[in-house]
């Protein structure tokens, strides 16, 4: 079988996977939920797509024992997936506990980004909010003119090739397309070579969606931006070396903080690609000359 049809069929398994999956999930809210009052599911169309071209972590210069070490931490606080994206590739996956790709998850304090980024289409597409308005919700269906699901498809989830999605009330997803979002916010609002936000959207939304005070310990590096999500989850994008890093499903301990940091900075002293870069310690990188000028 060659390359083209092996993507192909692989293509097929996931999107069979996340609708299996997404249903099942919008099956059990509409068993437990209340039979007065509840808030119908509905569907966001996605583009449902494979996920990002895959590349050995050499090839984007990042060192595989980096990778393996941050997996490590990452299974010691009870992970359910460990992503790493790099210049648009993925370069890492990792799974446990049964997950997968399409394992769905809810969005967390994630929506508060989906619906800025939504907020910059509706810029792009020149039916702008309200000043000083909010993005939810509400706001963005009434400024497109359009259900909020439905410009949720058009805009972001179509373009990103994400898979189909629910809302009941809260967004459900595949947890792997949250990856497709950091990659997006890691590019200055372009997915796979498409603008989807005009350039500098993205920036604002990272700013003001990052955990303060959140730094790993490579605290010379600039640029850094720690998203919380559902169940504590985090997204870490780095724009300046086009860098991406999901985690979902670790338990909540009061040692996770320190792991999570040990986990970012594993992935990090594996990037090898930056002018500057001296190795250090055990042959690794020192993470502060990673980025010129910082």
């Amino acid at each position: 079988m060659n390359a083209a049809a092996t993507m192909r069929d692989s293509g097929e398994r996931f999107r069979a996977c996340a609708r299996i999956a997404l249903a099942a999930l919008a099956i059990a809210g509409t068993a437990c939920a209340p039979q007065e009052g509840t808030i119908p599911t509905v569907s966001v169309g996605g583009g449902n797509s494979p996920p990002m071209p895959p590349l050995p972590p050499a090839d984007a210069h990042i060192d595989p024992s980096a990778l393996e070490a941050a997996a490590l931490h990452a299974e010691r606080e009870g992970a359910a997936a460990l992503l790493v994206v790099r210049n648009g590739h993925l370069v890492f996956e990792r799974y446990w506990h049964g997950a997968t790709f399409a394992t769905p998850i809810g969005t967390g304090a994630w929506q508060g980004v989906i619906d800025d980024l939504l907020a910059g289409a509706l810029a792009e597409d020149r039916r702008p909010l309200p000043a000083a308005t909010t993005p939810d919700r509400a706001s963005i269906s009434a400024a497109a003119g359009m259900p909020y699901e439905a410009y949720l498809s058009k805009r972001l989830w179509r373009p990103l090739g994400a898979y189909d999605a629910t809302l009941a009330p809260a967004l459900h997803a595949a947890q792997g397309d949250w990856i497709r979002i950091g990659e997006l916010l890691a590019n200055d609002g372009a997915y796979l070579g498409e603008e989807i936000v005009r350039p500098g959207w993205a920036a604002q939304v990272l700013a003001r969606h990052a955990v303060p005070g959140q730094r790993p310990t490579s605290g010379a590096l600039r640029d850094v931006y720690r998203l919380r999500g559902p169940d504590d989850a985090d997204l870490w994008v780095i724009p300046p070396l086009r860098l991406v890093i999901l985690r979902t499903g670790a338990a909540v301990s009061a040692a996770r903080d320190g792991t999570d940091a040990r986990m970012f900075d594993a992935v990090l002293r594996g990037v090898t690609d930056r002018p500057g870069v001296q190795a250090v310690g055990e042959g690794m990188p020192d993470p502060a000359v990673l980025v010129p000028s910082h």
